[in-house]
């Protein structure tokens, strides 16, 4: 899908001329930081919804506590109608270290996936590969690189911008240019680096199946029955419809799983690292971590030569995920 990504710089945009000139998805500026919020966004959303545009909104994460800039996101859009997942715009180190950076994008992203949102990454390819590590690298992604065919970069992705001065019927001056996925749109499965034939995509699946259900697939990237009854089975666990296939929801449950959250009682709420805990441990699974829960777990604890708090940190997840 062609796409487009805009804020008030823009100034005035035609839509209808945007529509009509091919572009299927428009992004958003919504928010910056703990406070910025775009002048344009709400007007730019009207009347992209009204031309029969896709729509998608981007925050762009500053260096603040990232719960705080999630909430200043979530309080801007609050009540819009999105068709496209939620981007994290992460592009400036600002002195902060990658491990940081990491954190700050997990934490921003966990936050949304809690409520049910679906979430990508937005970055460009040095940044990627040089400020992020790999407790992000699961997440949906949306990558920048000019003057290539395709981003040099070794990793699937949703979104492809190619140029930031690119021209567009309706829109006066250069604007950045978008190819998408379906994978971009909001329960879009996972989409494959297009310079590839999907066995990748699926083998990372059937890794994360073998290591969260213990299954043994072989990782083959061959969609074949047994990785389709492990999809199933997973989703299952987390509440999920059970379909096999590997879309957002499912992949926003491993997401938080893989995450590792700290989970307990008197602790912030995590339905699908709740769910993936009590399946382990035997408990009822429901998505809430109460009193019986933490029995379990501290049986479970127990059992394998841990601290027996009913407290799921670090390293009860390590003994659950490594």
């Amino acid at each position: 899908m062609k796409g487009i990504d805009i804020y008030s710089g823009q100034g005035s945009v035609d839509f209808n001329a945007v529509r009509n000139s091919g572009v299927e998805v428009v992004y958003i500026k919504a928010t910056e930081g703990v406070t910025y919020t775009d002048s344009t966004y709400q007007t730019f959303y009207n009347e992209a919804k009204a031309a029969g545009l896709k729509v998608g909104f981007y925050h762009f994460l500053r260096a603040n506590d990232p719960i705080s800039e999630a909430e200043h996101f979530l309080n801007t859009i609050s009540g819009l109608s999105v068709d496209c997942k939620c981007a994290i715009d992460v592009e400036v180190a600002l002195g902060q270290s990658t491990s940081q950076i990491s954190s700050n994008v997990r934490q921003f992203a966990d936050h949304l996936i809690g409520k049910g949102i679906d979430v990508c990454v937005y970055t460009y390819v040095s940044f990627y590969n040089d400020n992020l590590n790999s407790t992000v690298k699961d997440l949906p992604l949306w990558i920048a690189e000019y003057g290539v065919s395709s981003p040099e970069i070794d990793a699937s992705y949703v979104g492809f911008q190619y140029s930031e001065s690119g021209s567009v019927s309706g829109i006066s001056g250069n604007v950045d240019l978008d190819t998408f996925s379906d994978g971009i749109l909001v329960g879009g499965t996972v989409v494959i680096d297009p310079g590839n034939d999907g066995d990748d995509a699926i083998k990372a699946i059937q890794k994360d199946l073998n290591i969260l259900l213990k299954r043994g697939l072989a990782v083959d990237g061959i969609e074949g029955s047994q990785t389709k009854q492990a999809i199933e089975d997973f989703q299952s666990i987390m509440g999920l419809t059970a379909d096999g296939i590997w879309g957002s929801h499912t992949q926003a449950a491993a997401d938080q799983i893989f995450s590792r959250p700290l989970d307990g009682v008197p602790y912030p709420h995590y339905e699908y690292a709740t769910r993936y805990i009590q399946y382990r441990v035997g408990a009822s699974i429901d998505g809430t971590f109460g009193n019986g829960t933490k029995a379990k777990v501290q049986t479970w604890q127990a059992n394998n030569g841990l601290s027996a708090d009913g407290v799921v940190g670090a390293a009860s997840w390590s003994k659950l995920l490594d």
